[in-house]
């Protein structure tokens, strides 16, 4: 059977996306997925990407190691914003932080997509093995771009 990628990104519908904190994964991620899907996806990013996001048009929740753990005040504002965003899909390349992946199974989202993940269930219920001949960055950013001409 051939795989095909899962309607709540395809549609445009609002996405909830866990930034990796390496910089250079990240601006993948983010140059990949055209400016007019941007305003409806939720990026959960680190302090440190903030110049990343500066130039764009991007909804951007961060935190900090500090303030992302369960109990703090940004977190608990962290979660908040997952929530009150309503997602219908968690995106998280990973690595697995046992608060995101809390946050990806609160934020209500039906789908929550994760690289090589079966372990993470139920937190992330959708698991990708990534390509060789392309990045998972890359992968979750053409999510966005699946059947669009540009």
């Amino acid at each position: 059977m051939t795989f095909s990628f899962p309607e709540c990104l395809q549609n445009g519908e609002k996405v909830v996306i866990f930034m990796p904190e390496e910089k250079e994964v990240a601006k993948v991620i983010l140059s990949e997925i055209p400016d007019e899907n941007l305003k409806k996806i939720l990026f959960v990013a680190h302090g440190d990407l903030e110049i990343l996001f500066s130039k764009t048009k991007a909804q951007v929740s961060y935190y900090t190691d500090k303030g992302c753990r369960y109990g703090e005040t940004l977190f608990d504002k962290l979660e908040y914003q997952v929530k009150t965003f309503a997602p219908t899909a968690c995106v998280y390349p990973g690595p697995y932080k046992p608060q995101f992946l809390y946050l990806a199974l609160v934020s209500g989202a039906a789908c929550r997509v994760g690289f090589d993940c079966a372990k993470e269930y139920p937190f992330l219920n959708l698991s990708l093995h990534p390509l060789k001949t392309i990045s998972p960055a890359r992968m979750m950013a053409r999510y966005f771009t699946k059947g669009k001409k540009g």
